[in-house]
């Protein structure tokens, strides 16, 4: 009985500490970044300048 508590135990404390959604950890829902499904318009990276190809 003490292994099977143990066990659980472990498994939701594991669940409680790896799962977590974006809101929570950008704070309050304030995030710059796109996320999950944000697909705005994203700009090509400059050129590099090294005048070759």
């Amino acid at each position: 009985m003490k292994k099977t508590v143990l066990i659980l135990f472990g498994i939701f404390l594991n669940l409680g500490i790896f799962s977590c959604t974006p809101q929570a950890i950008s704070g309050e829902g304030k995030s710059t970044q796109a996320c999950c499904g944000d697909y705005g318009h994203i700009p090509p990276p400059p050129p590099s300048g090294n005048g070759g190809g």
